[in-house]
């Protein structure tokens, strides 16, 4: 089992970028020297909070990251050109000399298509083409790619990745067709871990398991991540008094978009049976459900909007002194075993 963190740079207009930004990297120091596996950016444009940019906030993050792997969770591909990401990533991957993945999904927000002027319909399309050009052009050879969205014709990539072939591409994905696409075109499904829908893990692994079967891809060797809300304290009553405030804020902003509105209305249901708040043992039985149901790499979002940063580096210290090698210490024994 891994362990990773979400950057959710998200902020109100009223805070200063910089001081956030400071903690930010500070708190994937903090992280890196607690022996987290990886930290992941996210991506948004024209938000209704500030939102840096991905590509230039995770070229920083490698920065303070130590051995962490870095990517991006997720980057909205059908908004960019192919080429531009598979440049720009293949830059990054030799900034982190190799540490990189490149996360993907379709996006969801109608104002972010809008204002690139693209159909929305048509970003599935965009979407596997985009995955099939950047893949071709990681492999250094001269491609010619003829799609529906994207043409080229004798051409090679400017920098070969740092990687071979390139950084692996997980895919963000939560519907079932896009569940299924993600096993097909991906080397890993991205999973959303705040599904409204009671045993949605349960339901969309299987979805998955039966798209590799199909495509006859093994799920031995695969990574399985999933992206949740956590905060682990002393107590559950404490941790969840602490964190509800903020927690609370993020959703009800998330809601103002249409296409997200339900995160107001479900709300109670999400805090009570879906975001991982509590103690050192309730988290470690929540999380080892979901080992049980096949996931891998917990990448969790660590701080809310207005969060004070001590919260989050005291969670992030409890959670890795006493969830954390309870997970590391069965892998390593079950490694002693085989030898």
């Amino acid at each position: 089992m891994k362990f990773g963190i979400l950057a959710s740079a998200q902020y109100p207009f009223n805070e200063d970028l910089q001081t956030r930004l400071g903690e930010l990297w500070d708190l994937t120091e903090h992280a890196a020297d607690l022996d987290y596996d990886s930290v992941f950016m996210i991506s948004h444009f024209m938000g209704n909070l500030q939102t840096p940019q991905t590509i230039s906030t995770t070229a920083k993050l490698i920065e303070h990251s130590g051995n962490m792997t870095v990517g991006t969770g997720i980057l909205l591909l059908p908004l960019f050109h192919p080429v531009h990401i598979a440049e720009e990533f293949a830059t990054l991957d030799h900034l982190s000399k190799g540490r990189l993945v490149l996360g993907v999904g379709a996006g969801y927000r109608d104002n972010e298509y809008k204002a690139f002027g693209l159909d929305k319909s048509r970003r599935f399309g965009r979407m596997r083409e985009s995955i099939e050009l950047i893949r071709a052009l990681w492999t250094g050879e001269e491609v010619d790619f003829h799609g529906k969205h994207f043409e080229l014709e004798g051409e090679h990539i400017g920098i070969r990745p740092y990687q071979e072939n390139g950084p692996q591409i997980w895919i963000g994905a939560g519907a079932e067709g896009s569940v299924k696409r993600a096993a097909t075109l991906g080397d890993a499904w991205f999973a959303p871990g705040n599904s409204p829908k009671p045993n949605w893990n349960e339901t969309a692994m299987g979805w998955h398991e039966e798209a590799l079967a199909g495509a006859g891809k093994p799920r031995e060797g695969r990574e399985y991540p999933i992206i949740v809300q956590l905060f682990c304290g002393e107590s559950t009553e404490s941790a969840r008094e602490m964190v509800r405030p903020y927690i609370q804020d993020s959703y009800f902003a998330y809601s103002e978009y249409s296409q997200l509105s339900w995160q107001r209305t479900a709300f109670e249901y999400l805090w009570d049976n879906v975001f991982l708040v509590g103690s050192p043992d309730d988290l470690a039985l929540r999380i080892k459900a979901l080992e049980a149901t096949g996931f891998n790499h917990i990448v969790f979002r660590p701080f809310w909007t207005g969060m004070p940063p001590e919260l989050a580096h005291r969670s992030l210290s409890l959670f890795a002194e006493e969830v954390m090698p309870r997970f590391r210490a069965a892998a390593d024994s079950g490694a002693e075993k085989g030898r």
